[in-house]
């Protein structure tokens, strides 16, 4: 292992909340990389060189420049599988630091191999945030059968079992973009969180965070889905949009484009978590451009206007949450019957089609649909 200077910083940052003398760290070939005295730093010290060289257990120094660069104090190896990849010194008095030797190397050591472990762990969850990402958005399974088998196993991912996908996108409570820094700490948390589910992995993109679960009911997912949305509103006060794939068998990546366009469908309507569903209509109309959404209801109402098409759209809401009942209807409107049968009536002219007919109500339902998902999106 290498003795960064950052990984130096941090155990002599750590070393010196306990310690009051000033604390040295020294690479492979003797240069200070860390230090409590700034001024020290990229300097040779004689005293670790020797110890590098001769491979000393320790190296007590009593005097000030006894060996070039280094001052007294007491000086030991730092040991990482049996070999030395560094030096670290205390500065003081021989009497003050010598018992204190040990201390400092074996916490030095502790550190290390926490920071290595850490390390690991990283490169880890990179091999397989970058395995998945090849797996969903690439073509490694095909073109690299054999290869993307053995991978597979190694890094310990089932690609044999079905899977389900849920991606997520965050932002902040103000509906500003969440800080690459934020997007990482909720990365760990929720990793952490969901490593009580097998098979479970998540990973991001610049815009997405991507989960993939062996698969399961809708009810569990959509639990799966209520937890990550806690845990993002809650502990870092942020909005989550949330799609779920459907729970039929099919390829990863039909997996997340599923999931994906039921996650349109999230950011564009008042429900922020949605399963994709092919007979769920809400999902196709939020996928919609805003742009043929406008058209649609400019052309069904012969190009009325918004605050016409508003109440339009009031009246028919209310019709049909009433079940068709003109009386229940204008009773819920505070208006007379015949004036909402006039109202009617004049839909009827504009649009070509009846809204009392239940053989086409479903066009007003549509128009209904069409005309909230544009009002979502102007609200985002």
């Amino acid at each position: 292992m290498l003795l960064s200077s950052s990984v130096a910083e941090q155990i002599v940052d750590q070393l010196s909340k306990v310690m009051d003398h000033h604390i040295n760290i020294m690479d492979i070939n003797g240069i200070i990389i860390s230090s409590t005295d700034p001024k020290r730093i990229g300097t040779t010290h004689g005293g670790a060189v020797r110890i590098i060289k001769e491979k000393l257990k320790e190296l007590l120094i009593e005097a000030d420049g006894e060996y070039i660069g280094a001052k007294n104090g007491i000086n030991l190896p730092i040991e990482f599988n049996n070999e030395i990849i560094g030096v670290i010194g205390l500065t003081g008095r021989s009497e003050e630091v010598f018992k204190y030797g040990q201390i400092i190397k074996k916490m030095t050591e502790v550190l290390l191999l926490d920071t290595y472990v850490r390390e690991q762990k990283n490169i880890e969850q990179k091999a397989k945030d970058r395995f998945l990402e090849e797996w969903i958005f690439g073509r490694y399974d095909t073109n690299h059968p054999q290869e993307f088998k053995a991978r597979a196993q190694m890094l310990g991912i089932d690609t044999h079992t079905a899977k389900r996908v849920l991606v997520f996108s965050v932002k902040k409570e103000d509906n500003t973009s969440a800080s690459d820094q934020l997007q990482t700490d909720i990365s760990h948390r929720l990793r952490n969180h969901l490593k009580t589910y097998p098979q479970s992995f998540l990973f991001r993109t610049s815009t997405l965070f991507i989960c993939v679960f062996n698969r399961i009911p809708d009810e569990e997912i959509k639990m799966i889905a209520k937890e990550i949305e806690v845990i993002v509103t809650e502990q870092f006060k942020c909005k989550v949009y949330i799609g779920i794939d459907s729970n039929d068998p099919k390829p990863i990546k039909v997996s997340f484009k599923n999931a994906n366009t039921a996650l349109q469908a999230s950011v564009k309507s008042n429900d922020n978590i949605n399963i994709y569903d092919v007979v769920n209509f809400d999902i196709f109309i939020n996928t919609m451009l805003s742009k043929y959404k406008e058209d649609f209801l400019d052309k069904f109402f012969n190009q009325s206007n918004q605050s016409d098409i508003k109440e339009y759209i009031d009246i028919l809401r209310v019709f049909y949450a009433c079940e068709g009942s003109i009386n229940d209807a204008s009773q819920e409107l505070f208006i007379h019957k015949n004036t909402l049968q006039y109202r009617l009536n004049k839909i009827y002219m504009l649009t070509g089609f009846d809204p009392r007919k239940i053989s086409l109500s479903y066009m007003f339902v549509i128009a209904i649909k069409i005309y909230d998902s544009l009002q979502s999106e102007k609200d985002l």
